[in-house]
């Protein structure tokens, strides 16, 4: 009878650098052109009413058409927040320089809740219900980076 082989496991860490371009589609772009005109723009249902932030095609909860398009915020109330200590570099979990906040932001005028950071505070000072602004990159960039984070209003 043959000897028994040991199986050998090796991890391997491959870094991921690319770069890839694809087309957004007709909402997005529109969303990412009104961040360049520093506004924020969602899709309302035309069945329940409701306002989507960023804009979608199909309504999620009555999956009727959303093709009325509105501008919503510029101010909103952090509804939930995380505090974040790592990010992804090359597909590679590193320790962040600093803490960071990514909150859950519903805008006025919008009934989803919008992922973004929240700067000009400490991660201590965020707590739900914080009314918070958009701070936008100037001059513009016509991309998702338009909208740099929010931050404490008033």
């Amino acid at each position: 009878m043959p000897a028994k082989q040991e199986m050998v496991v090796a991890n391997v860490v491959v870094p991921l650098d690319f770069t890839y371009n694809y087309r957004v589609g007709p909402y997005i772009e529109r969303y990412i052109k009104g961040l360049g005109e520093k506004k924020i723009l969602g899709t309302r249902c035309s069945g329940d009413g409701s306002v989507v932030v960023p804009p979608r095609k199909i309504c999620g909860r009555c999956n009727k058409a959303m093709d009325e398009y509105v501008e919503v915020g510029p101010e909103g109330t952090v509804e939930n927040f995380t505090v974040g200590h790592v990010r992804l570099d090359k597909g590679l979990v590193e320790k962040a320089d600093r803490e960071y906040v990514i909150g859950l932001i519903k805008l006025d005028g919008a009934t989803s809740l919008l992922p973004a950071l929240i700067g000009g505070i400490s991660p201590d000072g965020v707590r739900k219900g914080l009314r918070v602004r958009a701070v936008f990159k100037d001059p513009a960039e016509d991309s998702l980076g338009d909208l740099v984070h929010f931050e404490p209003a008033g």
